[in-house]
């Protein structure tokens, strides 16, 4: 009896051992690295500011050459999605990321440190449009958007603590930001190897996008509300360059604002982003509604209005937040259909990265240089009549497809 009794529980532990999938290498893995990758992207303004009293418009260029390395890794790596399984790329893209970010403290040279930086936005492309595509695989409609809201949140949570813990970190000592993120990118490259070496789930996923897309060719059915979605996402993603890259600057600068309370301004953004992605995930009614979008970007030109002229952290905490809900509306709409119907996600998923990336360079380099010629103001002003530009742009897009 005792033995038959061992040998069912050992079966039960086998069965739900080797029933784990594919999401739990993906979503903790997306947590890890936007962890990282908020500790880097923050930590890195400070770092430049106090290591080497770099400008304003230095850093803003140096946060867009990132971004435009990695539209660069996302369109010509992108062949290699193609053969490669995500979960390889992935185990590089993060190994390098980690060697390039921790090798930043120990170059002395600003020009050196573009470089690298460079690479690590090259090296991040191998890790998110592989892994994006990987989880929206074969899945469509209600349940497609509940896996997008599950996997927004697990790259939004990350995002949350790490804007304050690079203040926090860097009040202590400029470069521990960097050796923390450095050190989150390898836990998730080893966390992924120790996933293949020991989930039989992950080891027999075989689907490569080439062979996904070979057997759904006669499936795809995908929708023209990714164009507006696109363009949407392009405005968003210029306001969200000014705010993680200039407004740092000018809140320490102009605003005597602590790194401390910049986090957590920075914080209640990333916060409410989350928020609006479990919100998304639960309801489907701004599925394939144009309307939405374009309501979605309107709040965000009156939320430029008043980032004009609020100066309080009492009062930008709530602007920021709001604005946060807003970016989980504009990248919910891009990823959803962005993919929806697509028989080649990818591709799409690569398309939606260059998209933002686009929108980051625009924000960090023109919203440098305003703001270091002119003013902060002046940075608002340009975003606002951008995201404007935008609204009449994805209501002609609308238009047409009705």
């Amino acid at each position: 009896m005792k033995l038959r009794y061992i040998s069912q529980r050992r079966q039960l532990i086998k069965s739900f051992y080797t029933g784990i999938g594919k999401t739990a290498v993906i979503f903790p893995s997306a947590f890890l690295a936007a962890v990282g990758s908020g500790l880097i992207a923050l930590g890195i303004v400070f770092y430049m500011r106090d290591v080497f009293n770099a400008s304003a418009s230095q850093i803003g260029l140096l946060a867009a050459l990132w971004s435009l390395c990695y539209i660069s890794g996302c369109i010509f790596l992108r062949p290699l999605f193609d053969h490669i399984l995500p979960r390889y790329t992935m185990i590089i893209a993060t190994f390098c990321m980690s060697v390039l970010t921790l090798s930043i403290h120990f170059i002395g040279s600003i020009v050196w440190i573009y470089v690298l930086y460079g690479f690590f936005g090259f090296s991040t492309s191998l890790f998110w449009p592989p892994l994006m595509a990987w989880f929206s695989r074969k899945i469509e409609g209600v349940e497609l958007g509940k896996t997008i809201s599950k996997f927004n949140f697990s790259w939004s949570a990350g995002l949350i603590i790490s804007p304050f813990l690079a203040g926090w970190l860097s009040e202590r000592a400029a470069e521990l930001p960097l050796y923390f993120g450095s050190s989150l990118f390898l836990l998730t490259s080893f966390m992924i190897v120790g996933a293949i070496l020991v989930l039989p789930g992950i080891r027999k996923d075989r689907d490569t996008e080439l062979s996904v897309r070979t057997q759904n060719r006669e499936n795809g059915k995908d929708t023209p509300l990714r164009y507006p979605a696109w363009v949407s996402l392009y405005t968003t993603y210029v306001v969200m360059g000014v705010i993680l890259i200039i407004f740092p600057v000018y809140a320490r600068d102009n605003l005597s604002m602590s790194k401390s309370i910049i986090g957590l301004l920075l914080l209640s953004r990333a916060l409410f982003m989350t928020i609006g992605f479990v919100i998304l995930g639960r309801i489907t009614f701004w599925h394939f509604k144009s309307s939405l979008m374009l309501l979605g970007q309107v709040c965000l030109a009156i939320s430029l209005i008043f980032m004009t002229y609020v100066r309080s952290p009492l009062l930008l905490g709530p602007v920021l937040a709001f604005i946060g809900l807003l970016m989980a509306l504009s990248y919910s709409n891009s990823l959803f259909h962005g993919v929806s119907g697509s028989t080649n996600r990818a591709k799409r998923m690569a398309i939606h990265e260059s998209v933002l990336s686009a929108g980051f360079i625009s924000g960090t380099s023109i919203g440098g240089v305003l703001y270091q010629r002119y003013s902060m103001s002046t940075v608002y002003w340009f975003c606002l009549s951008l995201v404007l530009v935008g609204v009449i742009i994805q209501a002609g897009l609308s238009l047409k497809k009705e």
